[in-house]
């Protein structure tokens, strides 16, 4: 109180005498630097009074920060409630501010678990230009929050007031925020340097706040003496100090920790909950539920504590509020489990950076082999995604630089249910031979999730149409129709496919050739020895009309420098081309990280060995393979894969990797 006092009077010194001002704004600004400034403060005591109706003292609940270890404090909201204790307000910082705001907005702990998990984080976070100072953006991420909260959502409507504390760029000063859009606040929240791009609010850029102060608990005994405090601090076990980016993060961690010291020693008389988290990395986001887990067990403890806290129970708002979310959580989570998107529930557009290919997708296709590089700019609303790209794309059979070309790309892709999603996508690309000949690709696709259940098993089917031309008198069409299937049995993920291929030498139908395609792949984990695993594979595209000319794709699988790529796609047999393909591997359970930066995820490495077997001749391709996905502060994934070999096919060493990397700005 006694700061906010002297604020005010050098505030009102710098008004009557403005000369004075302009020769001393530096020590002025440098003098109130330490002094927070709180948005919407009245309107914060007037709730809590509400609350309480001035007959007891409130209870105050703190949550610090700690990236993927503030998942903890998940679990302590849940023992909290079920012993009838509901914080009247909540003070928070960080990832402690995600998990107050949305328990605060109607979600139970469950319901957040349940989201979390629900979400591959990489689709929800993406790398942008660096343009407004972060290199992540989290647009996916506002808009599953959006979906749920529902947009429009604001910080003082919540029924439990929170206030959230960020730093200011600008001033210098600590921003405290009790008011405010609910996404905008949220997002400003963790803000971490570098990582992610301040953000503006009342004049103000806001950064996390837990980069400086780690325990905002000075704030919560500006409201009431009953407090309740819950951390997740970082204090592990082993630590490469020699590793320049651990250093700085360190270099972080030392003055925070001794901030947070000075405030546990200056007040007295709350319960500290120290969730046993500390040996955790930050970027461990995948294991929200045993953090939750670690966090219930951590509060369990201060049970005598917590007994003289008032138990008032879930208010008659909170339960109606979580009736409400309940239904657009189970729609978010089919968005998410059916074509992992999040539907945006507000038009929004995105300017991007694009390294992609068509190859190791979802859906094939098998009329375009390119990887393409390119800007690209996004228009989404409720169901519908488009955008235009623009630059180059190159040969992924052949990696080659001199098979570089020009593209302009279009794409739209609507959802009319959740089930069904509708694509079309054209692009134009100068050829690289000859020269300058313009080639087009077109695509049209229906895929229909005709039944899900997670983590057990799925069926769905797909159509597209793909045509292209070179428009040197070249053409191809390729119509295809599938069933696919996956189930999990036991120690098998199994993989099935059943579908039609037509293809024709023009628009016109020329020529045209019918197959059956069949495929089925699993992998087997070898039990008491999880960590070992066998792949098998089995796929065949056979002759149904006599015509012959069984075409072999890139996207089949084998890899031989005999394939041809696009319109010059190799029509290798008069009957069948069937491959299998066998692969034995480790699956490293340990994720190796570079100053917990960036992190090696999923990494695995084995031996594969492909037969392909077309009419009566056969060929092999034998070589090592790996693959991984370098995660980003445990948020952006980007997945990678490289197999080097042998093709006897065309007797020579062969090479092949998918590299798929999205930069949004």
């Amino acid at each position: 109180m006694l700061r906010r006092i002297f604020s005010s009077i050098l505030l009102a010194v710098l008004l009557i005498f403005p000369a004075a001002a302009a020769e001393t704004a530096f020590d002025t600004g440098l003098m109130v630097s330490d002094v927070p400034v709180t948005y919407g403060d009245e309107g914060f005591c007037e709730r809590i009074l509400e609350k309480t109706k001035g007959e007891r003292d409130p209870v105050g609940l703190v949550l610090t920060g700690g990236s993927a270890r503030a998942l903890a404090h998940i679990g302590v909201l849940q023992y909290l409630e079920d012993n009838g204790i509901v914080p009247d307000f909540i003070i928070s910082n960080s990832m402690g501010s995600i998990i107050a705001m949305l328990y605060a907005a109607g979600l139970s702990p469950a319901d957040i678990i349940e989201i979390l998990v629900s979400a591959d984080l990489s689709s929800l976070f993406s790398f942008t230009l660096p343009l407004r100072g972060g290199i992540i953006l989290p647009s996916g991420f506002e808009a599953l929050v959006e979906s749920v909260v529902g947009a429009g959502t604001r910080l003082e409507d919540l029924d439990i007031p929170v206030m959230v504390v960020c730093d200011d760029l600008v001033t210098k000063r600590e921003i405290r925020i009790t008011e405010g859009d609910f996404t905008d606040v949220l997002i400003a929240s963790f803000a971490l340097p570098v990582y992610f791009s301040p953000v503006e609010y009342q004049g103000h850029l806001l950064i996390d706040g837990g980069v400086i102060t780690l325990l905002p608990i000075e704030a919560a005994y500006e409201y009431t003496d009953t407090v309740i405090v819950s951390t997740a601090f970082y204090n592990p076990d082993e630590t490469n100090l020699r590793n320049a980016v651990t250093v700085l993060n360190a270099s972080f961690d030392v003055g925070k920790n001794q901030k947070a010291a000075e405030a546990l020693r200056l007040y007295d008389g709350f319960v500290w909950i120290r969730c046993d988290v500390e040996d955790f990395s930050f970027m461990d986001f995948d294991k929200a539920e045993l953090m939750a887990r670690i966090g219930y067990e951590s509060a369990e403890k201060e049970a005598e504590a917590l007994s003289s806290m008032h138990r008032e129970g879930l208010s008659s708002n909170l339960l109606r509020d979580r009736a409400e979310i309940r239904g657009r959580i189970e729609e978010a989570k089919r968005n998410l489990a059916y074509f992992d998107r999040v539907d945006a529930v507000d038009p929004a557009m995105s300017l991007s950076f694009a390294f992609d290919s068509n190859q190791g997708r979802e859906y094939r296709h098998y009329l375009s082999d390119t990887a393409d590089l390119a800007m690209i700019f996004e228009y989404m609303s409720n169901g519908l995604e488009t955008g235009v790209m623009l630059g180059g794309a190159f040969d992924l059979s052949t990696h080659a630089v001199a098979d570089a070309f020009g593209l302009l790309k279009g794409f739209v892709r609507y959802y009319p249910i959740d089930r069904l999603r509708l694509t079309a996508e054209a692009a134009f690309t100068l050829g690289h031979d000859p020269w300058y000949v313009p080639n087009l690709y077109a695509r049209q696709g229906f895929d229909w999730v005709i039944v899900h259940v997670s983590d057990f098993y799925s069926v769905t089917f797909k159509e597209a149409f793909e045509y292209a031309s070179a428009f040197d008198g070249r053409e191809a069409l390729a119509l295809s129709g599938a069933v696919d299937g996956n189930v999990e049995i036991s120690w098998f993920d199994i993989y099935a496919t059943l579908g039609y291929l037509m293809t024709a030498d023009s628009i016109s139908f020329r020529n045209p050739r019918s197959f059956l395609e069949l495929a089925a792949s699993t992998r087997f984990r070898i039990p008491t020895y999880e960590s070992w695993f066998i792949d098998l594979g089995v796929f065949s595209r056979i002759s149904v009309d006599g015509k012959g000319g069984v075409p072999l794709f890139l996207s089949d699988g084998y890899m031989s420098t005999l394939l041809g790529t696009g319109l010059g796609y190799t029509r290798l047999s008069d009957h069948h081309n069937t491959i299998i393909g066998l692969s034995a591997g480790y699956d490293f359970q340990t994720a190796p990280t570079f100053g917990e930066f960036l992190i090696f995820e999923d990494l695995e490495a084995g031996l594969y060995f492909d037969m392909l077997i077309h009419d009566a001749s056969f060929a092999f391709s034998v070589g090592v393979e790996a693959q991984t996905s370098f995660s980003v502060i445990g948020l952006m994934n980007l997945p990678f894969r490289v197999r080097l070999g042998y093709d006897s096919l065309a007797n020579s060493f062969v090479s092949s990797f998918l590299f798929t990397l999205k930069i949004q700005g």
